[in-house]
């Protein structure tokens, strides 16, 4: 039974690309007669599950349970056996929410722990919720998932758990969607998002204080005209929360006379390779992340990355990437130097490391982990035959 709320929320978000890669394996397994699988969605939402064009879950599960019912029942504790009315199996729940359950396994994915390590960087009321409902969840589940190795330590930090409750499932990238895009689709995305640029360095990003935009605006407006004249810095990222001061940020700097681009119109996911393939390299200096997708979606595109050293980050972009220490100005501003200098000498010198760093991780791998600690079946028996030998 997958949770599949993530796939037909109005928000689309890291978690819906997670879970989406997740169980599209899960479908090709249940092909390959590894497993079954039903989804459950609220009853209103069922159909926006066509346009994903699973071919082998067992069943669609109306969950005649209004999520925000259930989330009542997370926030005030209330231990009801939610899988009387949705059938026992094995459950998994992808988005840090694990239902009450009496009778049924269950595996949470926990993706960070960002409300408590660093509060400051999530909304209170957000905040306030998962403190409350993470510690019930993760109570009521089997066992855990988490998304990158950092994240599993932070959870057994914060949480005092056994290590051994905890899988660690990476998230990967889909290249069949993310790919260099031809010189004529960059063009025209281009100036859908009004970006009348050859050229430019790229950051994404909700903004918000944990993206950590204020600091790399200060590094950005302290670069030689030369280099900002040539290169305008695009951010792509919905408003957040707290974003007053990087929006009043980002405003003198155009007063100034620097090139930052926010497109004011929502960018579709579509649109996002296209966006990623025309950068002269791509800049993610978040302050804490439980893993961070970005820098796999702009290097399957082709193109070199600028990343934090700090929480998940290197494990999302591997060797592959230049880093930088995200609390300093000076080091951004060192590194954008650097990127701009290794990119015009020579862009292909990234090519092959990035190439290694994106194989070595794939959907497959992690949902076989995440099969088993959802079943506790051993990790072979859910490989494919050419795996297995």
């Amino acid at each position: 039974m997958v949770d599949a709320f993530p796939l037909v929320d109005s928000h689309f978000s890291g978690v819906g690309h997670y879970t989406l890669g997740i169980v599209r394996e899960f479908d090709r397994m249940a092909g390959e007669g590894k497993l079954t699988y039903s989804l459950i969605v609220p009853r209103k939402w069922a159909g926006r599950l066509k346009k994903y064009e699973f071919e082998h879950y067992r069943k669609i599960v109306k969950n005649p349970i209004p999520n925000r019912v259930i989330r009542g029942f997370m926030k005030y504790r209330l231990n009801v056996p939610l899988d009387l009315f949705n059938g026992r199996g094995c459950y998994y729940f992808p988005s840090f929410l694990n239902w009450p359950l009496w009778f049924s396994r269950s595996s949470v994915v926990v993706h960070d722990v960002t409300y408590l390590a660093v509060p400051e960087c999530v909304e209170v009321g957000n905040r306030d919720y998962l403190e409350r409902v993470v510690p019930f969840s993760i109570s009521n589940s089997t066992n855990i998932v988490s998304v990158s190795q950092f994240s599993k330590d932070e959870i057994v930090k914060y949480y005092q758990l056994d290590r051994n409750k905890i899988s660690v499932a990476h998230p990967s990238v889909d290249r069949r969607h993310f790919y260099k895009r031809s010189e004529e689709e960059v063009h025209h995305v281009k100036a859908k998002y009004d970006i009348f640029s050859e050229e430019y360095i790229l950051s994404v990003g909700n903004i918000e204080p944990r993206k950590n935009y204020e600091r790399l605006v200060d590094a950005y407006t302290q670069l030689p005209r030369k280099i900002t004249d040539k290169y305008p810095l695009v951010i792509v990222g919905a408003g957040g929360w707290n974003n007053n001061e990087v929006k009043m940020k980002i405003q003198k700097a155009k007063e100034d006379g620097f090139r930052i681009i926010n497109p004011k119109q929502f960018v579709l996911d579509e649109d996002m390779p296209a966006l990623y393939s025309g950068a002269q390299f791509f800049v993610f200096t978040p302050i804490y992340e439980g893993f961070g997708m970005p820098p796999l979606e702009a290097m399957a595109c082709g193109t070199p990355t600028l990343a934090s050293d700090v929480a998940s980050v290197p494990e999302a972009a591997g060797e592959g990437a230049l880093y930088v220490d995200p609390s300093s100005v000076q080091s951004i501003r060192q590194g954008l130097l650097d990127m701009v200098k290794k990119t015009e000498d020579d862009r292909g010198q990234f090519s092959d490391r990035m190439e290694r760093h994106l194989e070595s991780l794939s959907w497959r791998p992690s949902a076989e982990v995440t099969a088993a600690s959802l079943t506790g079946l051993p990790i072979r028996y859910f490989q494919n035959n050419q795996e297995a030998k």
